[in-house]
């Protein structure tokens, strides 16, 4: 029997019940013999989807004797004090093709598929997903010679800017206790900042690199839309994904980015312009060749409207225009530039992120070409009332307004993709006129992590000031790099954290970012700024 037919297969009932359900959602009523003909037709066209869904899946599979996976383990908690592992283990490549990264030690957030490791995600809706596939920038690190020693734990379903949210704990800032560490790349910028690893992977849905970084002291860079492939990680919304490295130094980020850039033939987030592997530019070499010049005769632009908002926190402005000035210094042409829209990104973002988010989780991301992970989904629904219940605050919040936003606002999340051009096409036009764009990378510093029995406002109410600097260029696209410029005071008397300033640039021209954060931090060292 073809799979296509106006016959159902044997085997296949669907009922006249099944097919109301869906009719009285719409307030559809059915003619004379409509529901007994439709109920057929409804019955056929689950031929092709009970088959496809017996087919066996196909997933790229990784070499397990080249690069096995050793000495799988939950960390106990003397070693893992601040709860930044989620797993820890060997995984390096027998034979790699070059030693770009020999020797180097790297932690990968928890979102982000290494096959055979278990993957929590931050959450406990479910427990026993063990990913089949590498991630493509996993296999690039393991074939530079990478060291891969654990997962860092990520947020509850990667849907927070401050890190109280994972199942796992609360993890705190490595330079003040009981303070937040920025989200979702949590447990990738602890450890990274305390020295445990060399290197660091994050990923990026609103400023989840960058807002981590700003807080922990560290650099954290969102390159180009589609420079570096999403494939085999965990997605909220397509059009906001992003993977990519936090470090300790610029050096150590541009050397990283070069490695787990360009096409991967997978991801289809990877538009015109993506270079392949061996076109990437070489990040690192060449901020040696242009370290001298540095900045000289480049024109930055002060993004006004990142400074604007009123929750600005009056130590960070401080310590941000005082950075900015360094570059006076190092003899670039800095000024203040206008971009309006800047205020209203937040917004345009909100809707793609919170509607698109939705669907994504739900299991109905479509129009995609790109490697699914349908065992994750196989875990994560359906979604449930124990499902909603064991989810944080920050991912019910997302849940709930996700849904209630595509009932009541139907067409906005089209819309804001749309108005994600204009965005884009604002700041392209301030960028004809500099070479980069700078303002503070979170608006406020680290806060105190809230106590579990804080109300879901006290809680929602720790990643004020987080995202807004951070997620217009998750939509745009743009490159845009954080980087940390000294301490500033916290809420408590006596505690200091990090404040950070962030590099936007051109599409594609993410080394002119490193080339002005690398001069930065030539001319200044930062924890003495």
């Amino acid at each position: 029997m073809s799979l296509l037919s106006v016959t159902p297969a044997e085997g296949i009932e669907v009922t006249e019940g099944d097919l109301a359900a869906i009719a009285e959602k719409y307030g559809y009523q059915f003619k004379d013999n409509e529901k007994a003909e439709y109920t057929t037709l409804l019955a056929a066209t689950c031929n092709a989807m009970q088959f496809v869904s017996e087919m066996d899946d196909y997933q790229p599979e990784p070499n397990f004797e080249l690069t096995p996976r050793e000495n799988i383990c939950l960390p106990g908690k003397t070693e893992n004090p601040d709860n930044a592992w989620a797993y820890r283990f060997h995984l390096s490549h027998k034979s790699p093709s070059s030693t770009l990264l020999k020797g180097k030690t790297l932690c990968i957030k928890d979102n982000i598929c290494i096959a055979g490791v278990p993957c929590l995600v931050g959450t406990e809706t479910f427990t026993d997903w063990t990913p089949k596939t590498d991630a493509t920038i996993v296999t690039r690190i393991l074939s530079t010679g990478g060291i891969i020693t654990g997962k860092a734990v990520c947020e509850n379903l990667s849907t927070s800017a401050a890190s109280f949210t994972a199942a796992t704990g609360p993890i705190s800032n490595p330079y003040a206790k009981g303070y937040s560490a920025g989200g979702s790349s949590s447990g990738t910028a602890n450890l990274v900042a305390k020295g445990e690893v060399d290197l660091g992977i994050g990923a990026d849905q609103g400023g989840s690199i960058r807002i981590p970084a700003s807080l922990c002291g560290l650099v954290g860079f969102k390159a180009t839309s589609g420079l570096v492939p999403y494939t085999g990680c965990v997605s909220n919304e397509a059009t906001i994904d992003y993977v990519g490295p936090i470090t300790k130094t610029v050096m150590d980020n541009a050397l990283l980015l070069e490695i787990i850039a360009g096409v991967d033939g997978l991801d289809d987030r990877q538009r015109a312009g993506t270079p392949f592997p061996d076109q990437v530019p070489k990040y690192s070499q060449l901020l040696l060749e242009t370290k001298d010049a540095g900045v000289k005769g480049m024109r930055i632009g002060i993004l006004k409207e990142g400074l604007s908002s009123k929750i600005l926190d009056k130590g960070v402005e401080t310590k941000f225009r005082a950075a900015a000035a360094v570059f006076m210094e190092l003899g670039a042409v800095v000024e203040e530039v206008n971009v309006p829209m800047h205020e209203i990104a937040p917004a345009i973002f909100g809707a793609m992120s919170r509607q698109g988010g939705a669907v994504g989780r739900a299991g109905k991301a479509s129009g995609r070409r790109q490697v699914m992970l349908t065992d994750l989904y196989g875990k994560m629904l359906p979604c449930t009332a124990d499902t909603i219940e064991k989810m944080s605050t920050v991912s019910k919040n997302a849940f709930f307004a996700g849904d209630y936003c595509w009932e009541r606002f139907p067409q906005v999340y089209a819309k804001a993709v749309n108005l994600s051009r204009k965005l884009s096409e604002a700041y392209d036009a301030a960028l004809k006129s500099y070479d980069v764009l700078i303002m503070p990378t979170t608006i406020t510093p680290a806060d105190p992590l809230p106590t579990p029995t804080d109300s879901p406002i006290a809680k929602m109410s720790k990643t004020i000031g987080k995202l807004d600097n951070t997620c217009p260029f998750n939509a745009t696209g743009h490159p845009a790099l954080a980087f940390p410029i000294g301490f500033v005071d916290a809420k408590e008397e006596g505690v200091r954290v990090p404040a950070s300033m962030q590099i936007v640039g051109r599409n594609w021209d993410e080394i002119g970012c490193l080339k002005v954060a690398f001069a930065w931090e030539n001319a200044r060292g930062w924890k003495e700024f």
